[in-house]
């Protein structure tokens, strides 16, 4: 989301029609993270709170920043908000679980259990909850992500999300040793290589990171864009 700097009429106090829909959008443009740099807190509680209004606020990092603004109207709006937010994925959670529960039949069940997992991850990554929720959530997300690695056709994917829901709860043996049945599963691929780097990354072992980046490395295959980007922040120039 971003608001142009350059907008040709200046903010008036008494502006009540003030609404991102008739801005003029330019090239040369500030993004809403970068609000707090602008020294102009009218201007940031006019914009901030005029974007959770109108529900154009996408990044959660933004919003749970307006969360703890010293300012309370921002404050009030933005808590107004991510309660929303947080309500409509709790009750697509719950719908997306009786649906799960009603299915009698394998048909489709690989794709409801995707979206169960993928709610499930919205609603911890976005901070929702109090910790007795999220130990719950937690609990579900992993149970999900366990059936899916045992059925799921796309069975890569669902391990990594598997070890990415272990390192989220800090739990690094679970992520290893998870990150071992995959490259039990995927050997010779670049999967559980840029896996291991990632929970080493994790766990601030520069030594695994090391030893992660030299598999990596040594693949006989053509590395994603990710892997070449990992290389090249964790160990300088990557070999393309």
């Amino acid at each position: 989301f971003h608001y142009d700097v350059h907008h040709s009429e200046p903010f008036e106090e008494d502006d009540d029609d003030f609404s991102l829909s008739t801005m003029d959008y330019q090239a040369d443009i500030v993004p809403l993270s970068d609000t707090y740099l602008l020294g102009d807190a009218h201007m940031k509680r006019r914009l901030f709170t005029d974007a959770i209004k109108q529900e154009v606020v996408e990044n959660p990092d933004i919003l749970q920043q307006a969360v703890h603004d010293e300012d309370r109207e921002i404050t009030y709006y933005a808590v107004s908000m991510m309660t929303a937010q947080m309500e409509k994925v709790t009750e697509d959670i719950e719908a997306t679980k009786k649906e799960l529960e009603a299915k009698a039949d394998e048909d489709g069940r690989d794709a409801l259990l995707d979206r169960y997992a993928g709610l499930l991850e919205t609603y911890l990554e976005n901070g929702y909850g109090d910790a007795k929720s999220r130990s719950l959530m937690e609990h579900e997300l992993r149970a999900t992500l366990t059936q899916l690695v045992q059925h799921s056709s796309e069975t890569a994917a669902s391990r990594e999300r598997q070890i990415r829901a272990f390192l989220r709860g800090k739990e690094y043996e679970e992520a290893a040793a998870a990150c071992a049945r995959y490259a039990e599963a995927c050997a010779g691929e670049e999967g559980p290589a840029y896996m291991k780097l990632v929970i080493a990354a994790a766990r601030h072992d520069a030594a695994g990171v090391q030893a992660a980046l030299a598999e990596l490395r040594a693949l006989p295959v053509r590395l994603s864009p990710r892997a070449l980007q990992a290389i090249r922040y964790w160990g300088g120039a990557a070999d393309e």
